[in-house]
């Protein structure tokens, strides 16, 4: 390939037109998936193949052509890369159109005559692709195509694509794949059990032949002889067998005896018609489960919709045929059957069968898997890792809930956005809620007719979208607390101290979150930031010793917003080996946290010129009427009364650590801090030299507070949850105003 700088161009032609790539970025992607990769230059994962079934068809790379029909060559073609691309005619050739795996690319390109140029791509999609050019000459529709694979430069897609299609499937079927997309996958078909996805791929290709076979058998069945056994009265006698004679002469005057008889007759219940009856039984019984997962994961579509409704109608009335009323139960064969291998049709079933039992591999074979875009099937992928560290760390205490129904492995799932994707992990003695995870959740305008997804949450200015929505609920007034994920399958170019980076504007996505998405309280619709953190998940390469030295693991700690590494594996649960165990340790310091709200004072930063309460800060209650209270709040002295007497203070433990003074009326107060190192006793008459009134006891203890800076509190909960307003007491802030 040429060195860096140089522009190669890749070419494929034959005698009537000639398509050219500017392939001017791919040394650059060869070097950055040699890094991501740690793989060398000319690394069987650096290489794809070049396939045309056209004789007079030949490949072009920079200049060198080849003929060969089948050929492997350092890979052309990355995702997120644009081509410049040149098409030329000869003359006679016209109506030229440019198509990636039947997805047309002309709105992309200019004509000017007999040529066609523009920049085509192929975003976030990568695996195999059909190019192929249509154009008619000499009235005569031509085609120039030819097969090849669009690679990632991040990773190694031909593995992980295996781990993430197949973690995906296993919980949301035929999610992972599309219907028209730019790029597929092959797989072939292997020991094991069919997946729905692969059921249904066969399942199309091999739906005509089942319901025409089942048809002509229905209409031809093979029969056998069957020995029937009946008991006739003697005028009903056709004629009577030798081992009747005796009988019959000693019956012969009564006209109600029954004789046995025999006779030969065809049946249709035999075993290769009883198979054909289970067979048709169990595909309809599959098809149906199948097509609820293509409902629920394809955007809707009548031709699609149509399809499997007509699909659905035949299965039925082939299987309610009355030919199978009076066939039996099949059981196996207990041997060959000479009919299932010499008939057509019973061989056609029989060979359909099989083939829907069979499992895949994501490996060459003939069939093909159109993918969704693999940014999508990223971002669903961290969606499940996620939610089953969630339901690992959990355990058997809770039980998870989709759409309210229990998740089984019969249940059908459908993932959307929002609500309905929303999977619940409810507390298995109580069914309390403990903590849920989203996809995809809107938080939508202030003016959106619509909910947001994120209850009680809302948006001042646009709506966000973030990708993950993970929510735990504790135990202070049934609170959730809000954290958000967006997966993003990319890595900067910038890479300080050689480590993968996630994409910087990924990052500020994250602050942005945490900005616009707020919490409104229902009784004053005053907003409350609602999002403690926001994380990016990126496939990075990091052992876990060096993503925990890394400026995103830091500023997780520190602020609450970073980064963390998660690259499909062989497990769907974090390797606690990997760099992506930091995650898995970080929800499950969320889930065992049992004081959020002390941990959210410590940590979480306030804004300028502010500080946060502690929750645990102890604080002294006392009651005071208005003359007394104005005093107080002159001097900055708040004197209780001590001994026996009934609204005389009581001495906690906790009453030395006190650091607040909230003196109050009775259901509104004004918070003061502490001054000193504690209170200190005062004689009636120290206190009276003050200004202080009417004193019936000798001694009071005395606090000194500093009045310069209060903040006064409309609303005390305690105070009208408590019976004993005018006695002195001792609190935390939080059990003060929780």
């Amino acid at each position: 390939m040429a060195v860096k700088g140089d522009i190669f161009n890749f070419e494929i032609r034959n005698n009537d037109v000639r398509i050219r790539f500017s392939c001017d970025k791919t040394i650059d992607r060869i070097r950055k998936a040699m890094e991501n990769l740690s793989v060398e230059r000319g690394d069987e994962k650096l290489t794809a193949e070049f396939v045309t079934s056209q004789a007079d068809a030949s490949f072009v790379f920079n200049g060198h052509e080849s003929k060969n029909q089948q050929l492997m060559h350092e890979a052309l073609f990355f995702e997120n890369t644009q081509y410049p691309v040149l098409i030329q005619g000869e003359d006679g050739v016209s109506e030229m159109s440019l198509m990636f795996s039947n997805v047309t690319k002309d709105s992309q390109l200019s004509i000017d005559g007999n040529l066609l140029f523009g920049a085509v791509g192929f975003g976030n999609q990568v695996g195999k692709t059909d190019i192929s050019l249509n154009y008619k000459k000499d009235g005569r529709t031509k085609s120039l195509r030819f097969t090849t694979e669009v690679l990632s430069y991040k990773m190694d897609y031909r593995t992980d694509m295996k781990w993430i299609i197949r973690d995906i499937e296993q919980e949301y079927s035929m999610l992972s794949f599309a219907f028209m997309r730019e790029t597929y996958i092959n797989f072939r078909t292997s020991s094991g059990e069919s997946s729905d996805l692969i059921w249904w791929q066969i399942f199309q290709s091999c739906f005509n032949d089942i319901t025409k076979a089942c048809r002509l058998i229905i209409n031809s069945p093979k029969r056998k002889l069957h020995d029937r056994v009946s008991y006739e009265r003697q005028e009903r006698l056709r004629w009577v067998e030798r081992e009747l004679e005796n009988e019959y002469y000693e019956f012969k005057d009564d006209p109600h005896h029954l004789y046995r008889t025999h006779e030969l007759c065809h049946t249709n219940d035999t075993v290769e018609n009883r198979f054909l009856k289970f067979v048709m039984g169990q595909t309809l019984q599959r098809f149906n489960i199948v097509s609820q997962h293509i409902r629920n994961a394809v955007a809707k579509s009548k031709i699609m919709e149509s399809r499997l409704d007509e699909m659905g109608d035949e299965l039925q009335r082939l299987v309610s045929h009355p030919f199978f009323r009076n066939i039996g139960v099949f059981k196996g064969f207990s041997q060959d059957s000479l009919v299932m291998k010499k008939s057509i049709n019973y061989r056609t079933i029989y060979q359909k069968w099989i083939e829907l039992l069979c499992g895949y591999e994501l490996e060459e074979g003939v069939n093909k898997l159109e993918t969704k875009d693999i940014a999508m099937l990223y971002e669903i992928w961290c969606f499940l890792k996620v939610k089953n560290i969630v339901s690992d760390l959990l355990g058997e205490k809770a039980i998870a809930q989709y759409k309210g129904k229990k998740m089984t492995p019969q249940f059908i799932r459908d993932l959307n956005w929002g609500t309905h994707s929303e999977v619940i992990f409810l507390r298995t003695e109580d069914n309390v809620e403990l903590a849920s995870v989203m996809y995809n959740a809107p938080v939508k305008e202030d003016d959106s007719k619509v909910s947001s997804a994120i209850k009680g949450t809302k948006t001042f200015t646009t709506q966000q979208r973030p990708d993950i929505v993970l929510r735990l609920t504790k135990r202070q007034k049934g609170i959730q607390y809000t954290f958000l994920f967006d997966a993003k399958y990319r890595i900067s170019d910038s890479h300080p101290d050689d480590m993968d980076t996630p994409p910087s504007d990924a990052i500020d996505q994250m602050h942005r979150y945490r900005d616009a998405i707020y919490y409104i309280e229902p009784a004053n619709q005053k907003p409350k930031r609602e999002v403690i953190g926001g994380y990016v998940l990126f496939p990075g390469n990091y052992t876990r010793e060096e993503f925990e030295k890394s400026h995103y693991y830091e500023s997780i700690k520190a602020i609450g917003i970073g980064a963390f590494p998660l690259k499909p594996s062989d497990g769907i649960i974090v390797d606690p080996n990997s760099s992506e165990q930091a995650l898995r340790e970080q929800i499950a310091e969320w889930l065992k946290r049992s004081r959020m709200k002390t941990y959210l004072y410590k940590n979480v930063a306030p804004q300028h010129g502010l500080e946060y309460q502690d929750p645990d800060d102890v604080l002294l209650v006392n009651f005071a009427k208005k003359d007394k209270l104005a005093k107080m709040k002159e001097l900055g002295l708040c004197y209780l009364r001590t001994g026996e007497d009934a609204g005389a203070i009581v001495l906690e433990p906790r009453a030395l650590n006190a650091k607040y003074v909230m003196l109050h009326n009775g259901t509104s107060g004004t918070l003061y801090k502490l001054k000193g190192g504690g209170p200190r006793f005062m004689s009636k008459e120290a206190l009276q030299k003050k200004g202080f009134e009417n004193l019936g006891h000798d001694y009071y203890l005395v606090y000194s507070f500093d009045t310069s800076k209060s903040q006064d509190y409309a609303q005390i909960p305690a105070l009208a949850r408590r019976n004993r307003n005018a006695r002195p007491w001792f609190a935390t802030w939080e059990e003060l105003m929780h």
